[in-house]
């Protein structure tokens, strides 16, 4: 039994083109601004809704409740590498949420808040 080499060859070089590494970033939602030198200028029992959003701009969410109204503000940041190959494929996903929410009484009064964000990643 005789193989030939040149379709070995041919089929090896394709498996070659067809397999490649992948690296991504994603950023989705609002932009992080509720740092500690922002929220700094709230005062709970005295802020009012209207100055919430003039400070950090529209919420990704509004959520109404019966005698409150809560401002959720996210922001999503995936970064991930993988590698294709014809009969394998591997990848890693690192995904981090920044995360503020902001009560308001029925008045649209700063009732609470709580933030949290991601220290960033050294490189």
């Amino acid at each position: 039994m005789k193989i030939q080499i040149r379709p070995v060859i041919v089929a090896a070089l394709c498996a070659m083109l067809l397999s490649g590494c992948v690296q991504y970033d994603s950023k989705r939602g609002v932009e992080v601004k509720w740092q500690s030198v922002i929220t700094e200028q709230l005062q709970k029992g005295t802020s009012t809704r209207g100055e919430v959003l003039a400070l950090l701009g529209p919420p990704s969410q509004i959520i109404s409740l019966d005698e409150e109204t809560v401002l959720y503000y996210l922001f999503e940041r995936t970064k991930g590498n993988g590698y294709i190959l014809i009969l394998y494929n591997r990848f890693t996903v690192d995904a981090r949420y920044d995360r503020a929410v902001f009560f308001f009484d029925d008045n649209d009064i700063l009732r609470d808040y709580s933030t949290h964000i991601h220290e960033p990643e050294d490189k």
